[in-house]
């Protein structure tokens, strides 16, 4: 018995969340026509079974619990196929205080360490631009010293 690409795509729906273009390929690989996949994933979100804003928000929500900055998030989300207006709503609708994660992530790795030099500053810095920070919250993470508190 061949399944239908309806049936697939609410089966993978059922598991988790996915953006439509991660539907739109699984259900191409598994060889079904391209008309009908793009039928198939109008019909799902229609029914609100797919839905890549709310897709986005969870992985949103996925990565900052990871302290992970804005523009790493954002790469992910572009990765998963979530439109950009869709992204820029996400990132709208979020309450997230990024300043405050860049600090957060700092010192989670760096504890109690003082900064040793212009070196260890620099590897500090290259590390929170990878984790997705921006500059301006770099410089705000690593001004903190614990203890002013």
């Amino acid at each position: 018995m061949t399944q239908s690409a309806k049936h697939v795509a609410v089966a993978l729906l059922a598991r988790r969340d996915h953006s439509r273009q991660e539907i739109r390929q699984k259900l191409i690989q598994k060889q079904f026509d391209p008309i009908e996949v793009e039928q198939v994933l109008d019909d799902c979100q229609a029914n609100g079974y797919l839905n890549d804003e709310r897709y986005g928000a969870l992985l949103l929500r996925s990565h900052i619990s990871k302290g992970h900055g804005k523009s790493r998030i954002q790469q992910a989300l572009i990765q998963k196929g979530v439109d950009k207006e869709a992204i820029q709503q996400i990132f709208e609708q979020s309450d997230c205080d990024w300043f405050e994660l860049a600090k957060q992530k700092a010192l989670k790795k760096y504890a109690d360490k003082p900064i040793d030099g212009p070196k260890d500053k620099a590897k500090r810095i290259r590390y929170l631009m990878g984790q997705g920070f921006s500059y301006d919250e770099i410089a705000y993470a690593l001004d903190y010293d614990p203890y002013d508190d």
